[in-house]
């Protein structure tokens, strides 16, 4: 009796640690089971700086396409823009969002889990897309 408690917790621990490992690293992997694979590659902040030199005196609401993640979209919504992130990955995104209300710019921001051939961007006055040559 005792030794098949110990067995039932055993397995049931080690069935709960797969599951858990299982959830965090499948969100990871599926993008690189696509036809083209897109990485996620974070932005470097001399080309955060880059973007946000190029929208110095320009106004309206921003879209970062593959915006991973956030760094683009929190550091527009520093300078005042109304900003929004389009990725695919939806840890990114929940971390996203997660450092949008960390720094305090919830309000300015969004992160939405989307596919960028299934969106339209009309609406947005600026579009940043930092691609890699396999989706440019």
């Amino acid at each position: 009796s005792s030794k098949r408690s110990w067995g039932q917790l055993v397995t049931a621990g080690v069935g709960g640690t797969l599951l858990a490992l299982y959830a965090v690293v499948i969100p990871f992997v599926t993008p690189a089971l696509r036809k083209v694979c897109l990485p996620f590659v974070p932005a470097t902040s001399t080309q955060i700086q880059n973007v946000l030199k190029m929208l110095e005196n320009r106004s309206g609401s921003l879209v970062d396409i593959g915006s991973g993640d956030g760094r683009i979209v929190i550091a527009a919504a520093k300078k005042g823009f109304k900003a929004v992130g389009c990725e695919l990955n939806p840890w990114l995104v929940w971390y996203s969002r997660y450092r949008a209300w960390r720094d305090g710019v919830h309000q300015n921001t969004k992160f939405y889990i989307s596919d960028l051939w299934k969106v339209s961007f009309s609406c947005y006055t600026n579009v940043v897309v930092f691609g890699v040559p396999q989706m440019v």
